[in-house]
């Protein structure tokens, strides 16, 4: 159980996406701990893979919890619950690297949460959906790996793989015309409603870092990502993300049309 502090929020206003997988990465450590292993231990299952699905806002000050399920041996399945008002906010469906014993519930919980796992349809962008990557691919990142970036076994986490995903997408929507100061002046932003997120190669403190990004499908208030993480001194890829987000109005808090020429400039990436 926790609460979203402001400095956990972003842009549009709301609980950042790579925050949700910072504590995704307590919940795990927690399911492990109730099943006898360590997360500390590099020999520990880890996330390879994860879906998610993002059902409902989180805003500054808001409580929530996180309950999570046994899907099979090697899966797991978590919902982020409102706390307040207990709606399920976003589900994870979560692959990991090895088998785990299976996970015990506490003698008396109920966690009967309607549940629909993985990557699902009926989210606000039927007919929306993403396509496989074929258009121009943009470098969207530098940097090099800290100690901030580990994870608790010691490896690169989702959590910081995500943050770099969230600022390389802000440098492609910029190349398309959605620009911070565009986004100031019309009151909007770009809210997510899918991941898929895929673990690669481990990297090392100080490594080198390319992040690129491609547009892979605009629709009318829609827009689909593809992100690489790599390293630079050898091309290996350390993590991969599809993402799926609206063009929000944030004060209705709700998807938007796209204008035109931001359309037509995503349509020229991917052709």
């Amino acid at each position: 159980m926790s609460a979203v502090p402001p400095w956990e929020c972003d842009a549009v206003d709301h609980f950042t996406v790579g925050y949700y997988f910072q504590k995704l990465e307590y919940a795990t450590a927690s399911a492990l701990a109730a099943c006898g292993l360590d997360a500390t231990d590099p020999e520990a299952p880890r996330m390879t893979r994860c879906q998610a699905r993002f059902d409902a806002e989180l805003r500054k000050g808001d409580v929530y919890r996180i309950e999570t399920v046994q899907l099979g041996p090697d899966t797991l399945g978590h919902v982020l619950v409102n706390a307040e008002t207990q709606a399920v906010c976003t589900r994870f469906h979560q692959a990991l690297s090895g088998i785990m014993p299976v996970l015990p519930m506490p003698p008396g919980e109920d966690r009967g949460v309607d549940v629909a796992w993985g990557w699902v349809e009926g989210d606000g962008t039927a007919g929306e959906e993403t396509r496989s990557p074929h258009g121009s691919w943009l470098d969207t990142g530098r940097d090099v790996v800290t100690p901030a970036d580990l994870g608790l076994a010691g490896r690169m986490s989702a959590h910081g793989c995500v943050l770099r995903f969230s600022a390389a997408g802000e440098h492609l929507r910029t190349r398309i015309g959605m620009t911070p100061s565009y986004a100031r002046e019309h009151d909007v932003g770009f809210s997510t409603v899918r991941f898929d997120f895929r673990h690669g190669a481990d990297t090392a403190v100080g490594a080198p870092l390319l992040t690129r990004s491609c547009v892979t499908h605009v629709g009318r208030t829609s827009l689909a990502i593809e992100h690489r993480l790599s390293r630079v001194a050898d091309g290996a890829e350390v993590a991969r993300l599809t993402q799926v987000g609206v063009h929000l109005d944030k004060a209705r808090r709700r998807p938007a049309p796209w204008p035109d020429a931001i359309v037509e400039t995503a349509r020229e990436l991917l052709r």
